[in-house]
């Protein structure tokens, strides 16, 4: 059990009704476990985002917070995460080489347009054409998020290894989770879309791993705005209009692990 599954929220309702760009949660406690080569850093002020830039509306290459994730460790160029996220991540990537294991980043950070395009290209195809609006966006919430719903607009999650749920079953996927499973947590990474059956929202995603020192309070912060404000951003993409119809906060933003929720 690691010391990021409850925070009390500080602020986040007074930075929405100021206008303010952000606020700081302190009190941010160390890890308690690990050893000199798998360790958490402790993060004593954690910076809540303001709810667009939690919601997509930012760009990773042209702000401070952002690092670029060393090309080595990428299937592509281009790739970033928070600062803090980002150097758990080569931490862990280190860890896991020595053991054979390699954890090759396939996606990370995501603005709203991105997402945009993926959601807009599934929402689009011909496979999905004969669909009912809400099961065209159902069909297609199995694998992907609505653009300002993803928790890769957050700059804390990053997808590893193969992005086909077959690929973890055996061989070199079955190890590379196994291993993810055993030691991801000792850097700060948790496993978000489980396998649990009572888990709503998205089918599991093996690959799928979230820096939780970070999207704890994230998440805490966007559940605590109003629904006014979300509702607000849930525009500019096909399909936009069913965002409560298919509980796209409740059942898919919440729809996560115990861990990845800092329960």
């Amino acid at each position: 059990m690691r010391c990021w599954r409850a925070f009390p929220l500080l602020g986040w309702c007074a930075l929405m009704a100021c206008g303010q760009s952000e606020v700081t949660e302190s009190g941010m406690p160390s890890s308690s476990g690990g050893g000199a080569e798998a360790v958490v850093d402790s993060i004593p002020d954690v910076r809540i985002p303001p709810l667009r830039e939690l919601m997509g509306r930012v760009s990773p290459a042209q702000d401070s917070s952002f690092a670029p994730i060393p090309s080595e460790l990428c299937s592509r160029d281009g790739m970033h995460l928070r600062r803090e996220a980002r150097d758990a991540f080569v931490r862990m990537h280190g860890a896991a080489a020595a053991e054979g294991i390699s954890l090759t980043a396939l996606s990370a950070t995501r603005t709203f347009g991105h997402q945009a395009s993926i959601w807009n290209r599934k929402w689009n195809g011909a496979q999905r054409m004969g669909m009912a609006p809400v099961d065209r966006a159902l069909d297609i919430l199995r694998f992907s998020s609505m653009p300002g719903s993803s928790r890769h607009h957050w700059g804390t999650d990053v997808d590893l290894h193969s992005l086909e749920p077959a690929d973890f079953e055996q061989g070199e996927g079955a190890q590379t989770l196994a291993w993810l499973r055993a030691h991801a947590e000792d850097f700060g990474f948790v496993e978000v879309y489980t396998p649990q059956a009572n888990r709503p929202g998205y089918q599991p995603e093996a690959w799928h791993w979230s820096y939780a020192p970070l999207a704890v309070p994230f998440l805490k912060a966007l559940n605590a705005a109003s629904m006014e404000e979300k509702r607000a951003v849930f525009k500019g993409f096909d399909g936009a209009f069913l965002a409560d119809s298919v509980d796209i906060l409740g059942r898919y933003v919440n729809g996560v692990s115990g861990e990845a929720a800092g329960r």
